[in-house]
């Protein structure tokens, strides 16, 4: 066999089993690759505030209107004071800098599903009582008005070009 075949026979070969071994190398690469925080929407739909205080949570009705003023402020406390973003992320993902140390995760308040099954009230629940699963309390360090005013800013990460999503 001339060189020039062998050559043609080495390439023709050669190029289809370099894509086949790139194929399954992606395909491996994304199998394996770490799981989600969540296994499910179960988990991630779970209310955190306790069985036996959800109707009293549920009960909570948002005092405090929603406008650009009270937004702007709930976002210096969103990124000050509250710290929320040490955990939440800036833009509400859930992915803050000491996030990935957390089991659970803390909530990702961009899901819509979430923001749909989860009330006002449990939202201003959990700020100011804090969960089991590490969301401190701060109910002695904000204001009611404040807890509200981050409840409505909350809100606004669930909502396509809101202020909250603007950061």
């Amino acid at each position: 066999m001339k060189t020039w075949k062998v050559g043609l026979l080495f390439t023709t070969i050669s190029i289809p089993l370099y894509l086949v071994f790139l194929y399954l190398t992606l395909i491996f690469f994304f199998m394996f690759r770490a799981t989600p925080a969540y296994p499910s929407d179960e988990d991630v739909l779970k209310p955190r505030v306790p069985s036996d205080k959800i109707a009293e949570a549920k009960a909570l009705k948002n005092t405090v209107a929603s406008d650009v003023k009270i937004l702007s402020e709930a976002r210096e406390i969103f990124t000050g004071k509250g710290t929320c973003y040490t955990c939440h992320g800036e833009k509400g993902k859930g992915d803050g800098e000491i996030a990935e140390s957390m089991s659970p995760p803390p909530r990702d308040f961009t899901y819509t599903p979430w923001q749909k099954v989860r009330t006002d009230g449990e939202i201003f629940w959990v700020i100011n009582n804090g969960t089991e699963n590490g969301m401190p309390p701060f109910g002695d360090m904000l204001t009611d008005e404040e807890k509200w005013s981050l409840v409505n800013y909350i809100r606004e990460f669930g909502k396509p070009r809101s202020i909250a999503s603007k950061q």
